[in-house]
């Protein structure tokens, strides 16, 4: 079974959404020279659920805050040919993910959990429902789950990128840098204009020492999203951690001009004029 797979590029998200899933069911007749061939066709549109994980704790080589993930929209066509379920358990797995992700929005994560592992159980091959499902889990606390879940979302599909970033950010907050910069440059192979997956690719740069790397990851974030405010503050504190102070003041400066309460740029503009002034 060959699985055709589309995913426009939407915009980067910067709060965590609730999106739902949608699944028409299209019953097509053909008649060829008076003999009627039934078939069916697949064809749903799902959205998944976008994480915000918590930012990165700042480390000596380079500070690093702020993730985001891609919100784009998912469009998938399945072509079953055989073995195919029961129309019936996608109309429900499609349902339970709905109403998951109104409860994952409400802050109902329990509950939603249980939705979410329903309609895997009825819909076991759609990748999006494991990758909601390990969203919930996360915000659980249950990072081993979680990541089992993104593993099973990408068996199915691995030209995911939003499941590579957002579990390359489990890794990183497991303290397995290597393991999430693999993650993360595939979400930049397979999604180059993802600016959140140049930036926490940088994130796990810095964390390694990898300072110069690191910079070039947010520059390159940056060149995508010159409004990526954790993107530039990190860029500052990678500059800092370089001793290249007339660079990190610039980027600080600027997080300012444009958000004056952004406090962790506060302190790092004031560390960067004291160690300018020696």
């Amino acid at each position: 079974m060959k699985r055709q797979k589309k995913r426009p590029v939407g915009k980067t998200a910067t709060t965590e959404s609730a999106r739902k899933v949608r699944l028409p069911w299209l019953l097509v007749p053909v008649v060829i020279v008076g003999l009627a061939v039934l078939g069916t066709r697949s064809n749903f549109r799902r959205h998944s659920v976008v994480e915000q994980l918590p930012g990165v704790p700042e480390t000596k080589s380079a500070g690093a805050v702020g993730k985001e993930t891609n919100g784009a929209p998912v469009v998938s066509s399945d072509v079953l040919t055989t073995n195919e379920p029961d129309q019936s358990d996608f109309d429900r797995a499609a349902d339970l993910l709905n109403s998951g992700t109104e409860l994952l929005a409400r802050g109902k994560i329990d509950e939603a959990v249980a939705h979410y592992k329903q309609a895997v159980k009825l819909n076991p091959e759609d990748e999006d429902g494991h990758y909601n499902l390990a969203l919930a889990l996360a915000k659980q606390g249950k990072r081993e789950e979680a990541e089992a879940e993104y593993l099973e979302a990408l068996r199915i599909y691995p030209d995911y990128a939003e499941a590579h970033n957002n579990l390359g950010n489990l890794l990183v907050a497991d303290g397995r840098s290597e393991e999430a910069i693999a993650h993360f440059k595939e979400a930049v192979n397979l999604s180059p204009d993802n600016a959140s997956a140049h930036n926490n690719l940088g994130n796990a740069f810095a964390r390694q020492g990898k300072v110069a790397d690191a910079i070039s990851c947010f520059r390159e974030a940056l060149s995508l999203k010159p409004d990526y405010l954790e993107a530039r503050y990190n860029l500052g504190s990678a500059y800092l951690a370089q001793k290249r102070t007339d660079e990190a003041i610039s980027e600080f400066t600027d997080i300012l001009r444009r958000r004056p309460d952004f406090v962790p740029a506060q302190r790092r503009l004031i560390e960067a004029r004291a160690l300018q002034a020696k």
